[in-house]
């Protein structure tokens, strides 16, 4: 019995040394990849990944043409993202909002679509989503807001009739819910210096120096494709046209391809 326990103790150490070698290989090459290439080796590991109940899987289906296309595997890392931002974030609710698993799927689920190509997509820039049932009144700005990222309050705010608008209609381009956690990945990404938030910070540099030379963004302009409240600052411009790339694909791609692709490589997302 002694021998049999030594041997058995053995090779868990020696499965151990293995195991944290191969970490080890991983994190360096995970280094070299950030450094060249400026975008993680990989993506995707979970040990154990959490599920969804079939009820949360259903509004996934119901209002998400990008969960509809992955693949088996890929809809198991999907649910993993999802269920662990749930419990990771606080749903707040406003003036009697009922919050249920609805609002939380498609809240999350967005978010998690948004950060799919990104490794570190648990970040620090929130810690809760606040929702009111329409249009809210907001003291600190004097005005009616329909959503807004407050980083001092570490906090997304939804107007939920609003954040509903943008996925009754699935290419009008407008999706609050994708225009404010766009904002939410932009301020965490100039901030941070893990490998996905430099590919966007890469691509994000590239896109601002494209789109500052006048005739460039002339002709954004002329095209009509983007609509004008995305000329306001280059923050709203980033969060519009990643609605577009999401909305719309085909049509961005075909009318503007070099920034299709900026957009591609910013999020790490394949269309």
């Amino acid at each position: 019995m002694e021998v049999i326990f030594i041997i058995l103790v053995g090779l868990l150490l020696l499965g151990a040394f293995f195991f944290f070698f191969f970490m080890f290989i991983m994190s360096v090459l995970d280094d070299i990849s950030i450094a060249l290439l400026h975008r993680p080796l990989y993506i995707h590991l979970y040990l154990n990944p959490k599920k969804i109940s079939p009820e949360e899987e259903s509004f996934l289906r119901q209002k998400f043409p990008f969960y509809q296309k992955l693949s088996e595997k890929h809809k198991v890392y999907f649910h993993h993202r999802l269920a662990t931002f749930k419990e990771t974030y606080q749903f707040i609710p406003r003036e009697d909002f009922q919050i249920n698993r609805e609002v939380q799927t498609l809240i999350a689920g967005t978010y998690v679509m948004l950060t799919f190509g990104m490794r570190r997509y648990l970040i620090t820039s929130f810690d809760k989503i606040i929702i009111y049932p329409k249009e809210y009144y907001s003291s600190h700005t004097e005005q009616y807001h329909k959503g807004e990222f407050n980083p001092r309050m570490k906090a997304v705010v939804f107007s939920w009739k609003d954040f509903m608008d943008g996925y009754e209609i699935g290419n009008d381009n407008l999706n609050l819910g994708i225009h404010e956690f766009s904002h939410v990945i932009h301020h965490h990404s100039l901030r941070s210096d893990d490998g996905s938030s430099l590919a966007f910070r890469k691509q994000h540099d590239r896109l601002h120096k494209e789109v500052s030379h006048p005739p460039n963004r002339q002709r954004l302009i002329d095209s009509e494709y983007f609509r004008i409240y995305a000329y306001t600052n280059h923050f709203e411009f980033i969060s519009v046209i990643i609605e577009h790339y999401f909305e719309t694909p085909s049509e961005f791609k075909m009318q503007f391809p070099e920034l299709f692709d900026n957009v591609s490589k910013m999020l790490n997302h394949k269309h």
